[in-house]
């Protein structure tokens, strides 16, 4: 019998009575013990968590994956990592680890013998995607998929006058845009992370948007007081590294002062003053109205709408609504005071 857990940095474990984040060593070494008591011969941990190695030492290996395998105390047959997208084949305790890089480049193969008898050494390796020879039947199933996307995904739907960066760049401004506006919001809100390529200029595909924001986030929308929204972006501001975007705000602050009460003013992209006492609402990502990026705004939502719409469809909608071609945002709408 063959059994697979998963495991992260922390696990949300939910049993119906109470939620909490546990240490994934310790729930990893649980279910161990209960699949092993039921007659499982291999465990396998699949990990959305990661590691970077040196390169060309497979052994010289650190991050959350290898620290969850100098935990376990259990039996634990190998481990499939990810997260980082970085290349890892090793062994931590014995346990066999693969990562494969990312976007299919390559394959972690990792061979556990399933026999009786005296157990053949347990090889580690990775495989390069272009040394495996195309299985022929795979290969036309493949190529029908994806012939069926393109008659989707390659369908211009805008045109972008230039090429809009993500990182630090507008793009991240140019989506909090398309969120409030789809969204009916005062305030848009994305994060960086979240943005995983550029918007390049010419035709604009559905394709191409979901190279820009390929999770399937769902869009909410969160009603929250004005003293609130000061309280979230305050701690947006309070970071070294500010990773979230804003629409509908402007934010002026100084980083000089003590977190907490570095906003010097707010105030809407109209110049109209943020209400202390008045109720805003914030259109913005699952993912970040739970936490993701740091983000704290869960901790002053008043009202959580889900709007039924993903992020992909919601910035198509936007870019097909826009004037054509496509330009970036250009307006500061985080502005640091100089020392």
């Amino acid at each position: 019998m063959r059994s697979l857990i998963r495991a992260g940095s922390w696990l949300f474990v939910d049993d119906g009575s109470s939620r909490a984040f546990a240490n994934p060593a310790t729930t990893v070494d649980a279910h161990a013990r209960s699949l092993r008591a039921r007659g499982a011969d291999l465990v396998v941990v699949i990990a959305h968590a990661g590691a970077f190695c040196e390169r060309g030492k497979p052994d010289s290996c650190n991050g959350e994956i290898v620290d969850l395998a100098q935990q376990v105390t259990e039996k634990v047959d190998a481990i499939v990592s990810g997260h980082t997208h970085s290349g890892v084949f090793t062994r931590v305790k014995g346990i066999p680890i693969v990562q494969a890089f990312s976007r299919g480049t390559a394959i972690g193969v990792i061979d556990l013998p399933l026999a009786g008898g005296e157990a053949p050494p347990v090889r580690v390796r990775n495989v390069q995607r272009d040394s495996i020879a195309a299985d022929p039947p795979s290969a036309a199933y493949t190529d029908s998929v994806v012939a069926r996307a393109n008659a989707v995904y390659d369908v211009p739907v805008a045109t972008a006058a230039e090429r809009i960066e993500r990182g630090t760049g507008p793009l991240g401004n140019f989506i909090a845009d398309a969120y409030r506006s789809v969204g009916r919001g005062d305030v848009g809100l994305m994060n960086r992370g979240g943005l995983r390529a550029p918007l390049n200029a010419g035709p604009v595909t559905l394709g191409s948007l979901f190279e820009v924001t390929p999770f399937g986030n769902s869009l909410v929308r969160v009603t929250l007081r004005g003293a609130d929204l000061r309280r979230l972006l305050e701690d947006i501001v309070a970071r070294d590294d500010i990773n979230l975007h804003l629409s509908g705000v402007k934010v002026t602050y100084d980083p000089a002062r003590p977190a907490g009460q570095r906003i010097t003013r707010l105030t809407f992209t109209d110049g109209r003053p943020v209400n202390a006492r008045q109720s805003y609402r914030l259109v913005t990502l699952d993912f970040i109205l739970t936490g993701g990026d740091g983000s704290t705004l869960a901790r002053v939502a008043r009202k959580v709408e889900d709007l039924k719409l993903v992020d992909l469809e919601a910035l198509a909608r936007y870019v097909k609504s826009r004037p054509q071609p496509l330009r970036a945002p250009t307006d500061a709408r985080l502005i640091p005071l100089k020392p």
